[in-house]
């Protein structure tokens, strides 16, 4: 069974996490960064399109535990003040300093723990009451999300698929999702 796994973005960064989601960074650049041929193989196929999407904390010790948690087809949500920002599917995980300070410079925090997704939904969906039972605000740190919140989506709506397109409303305009 795929797991769910939510990713805070503190609100100064929201604006340049979106930005990269919608965009994502060019294969080649990707590529000429990984030094290990398995490894670049395994970016390419799952970025055909020429465009990688690309999620990432740092290599914290309780980043690392859960990091090790995620797989193919898990679910990723970008939660940040309140709202889901974005939702997408893992294709694979990567642990990459070189590549993260390539993607992103270097600080003491680099992120090199990253998960290569499918292209974004984004677009800013408040936590409205109705939907405490699927995902309750006020995330902190990355964390899997709860198990009983997980079969609960699935129980209600049959797949995380579903979930995403129906009740967090990424197949509807902006203007006819939920409102606060």
């Amino acid at each position: 069974m795929a797991d769910a796994f939510v990713f805070p973005i503190h609100e100064a960064e929201k604006a340049q996490f979106v930005l990269a989601a919608e965009n994502g960074y060019e294969l080649q650049s990707v590529l000429s960064c990984i030094g290990d041929k398995g490894q670049a193989e395994s970016i390419k196929r799952c970025c055909a399109s020429g465009r990688c999407y690309i999620w990432a904390v740092p290599d914290r010790r309780e980043n690392r535990s859960t990091w090790d948690l995620i797989s193919a087809n898990d679910l990723l949500l970008a939660y940040s003040s309140g709202s889901i920002i974005a939702a997408s599917y893992v294709l694979t995980t990567l642990d990459n300093p070189s590549l993260a300070h390539a993607l992103w410079g270097t600080n003491e925090k680099g992120a090199p723990l990253m998960c290569f997704t499918e292209k974004p939904y984004t677009g800013e969906v408040p936590l409205v009451e109705q939907m405490h039972r699927y995902i309750a605000p006020g995330f902190k740190r990355f964390t899997r999300l709860d198990p009983d919140r997980c079969s609960n989506i699935l129980s209600d709506y049959g797949s995380f698929e579903i979930f995403v397109r129906l009740c967090l409303k990424y197949d509807f305009p902006f203007s006819f999702r939920h409102s606060e």
